[in-house]
């Protein structure tokens, strides 16, 4: 029986360190794993972060460039709201109007890009 427990004894030992290294190759997999995903999180919010700063430079530098040309749209823009409390004034904006409806499609389309590009950019980059 000595001969017997000797093999078994030596058998079950690998058995034990071979038992034990998967349970550490496992367990260095599963770390890497997370430092990976720990990565890639990081990686994710200084991406968020920079994009946000990339963001707010580009407002400050569009009010700062704005110029007069936000000024004049809205004055341009303002000019029929006023006009419609004179009394005798109120047949020019509604023939304004009516005339401002019968352009051609890609001039009323023009017009309603450029107010969107003045005002309406500001809204999209937010989102």
């Amino acid at each position: 029986m000595g001969i017997i427990g000797s093999v078994l004894g030596g058998l079950g030992g690998k058995v034990v360190d071979a038992w034990s290294a998967r349970g550490e190759r496992k367990h260095t997999e599963k770390v890497r794993t997370l430092e990976i995903e720990e990565l890639r999180h990081k990686t994710k919010m200084e991406m968020a972060m920079k994009s946000q700063e990339m963001d707010n430079s580009w407002e400050l530098e569009q009010i700062k460039n704005s110029g007069w040309k936000d000024e004049f749209v809205l004055l341009l823009l303002s000019i029929p709201m006023v006009l419609s409390f004179i009394p005798y004034t109120v047949q020019y904006v509604e023939d304004g109007f009516v005339a401002l409806g019968k352009t051609p499609d890609w001039y009323q389309w023009l017009i309603l890009s450029v107010f969107a590009a003045i005002y309406g950019i500001r809204v999209w980059r937010r989102k």
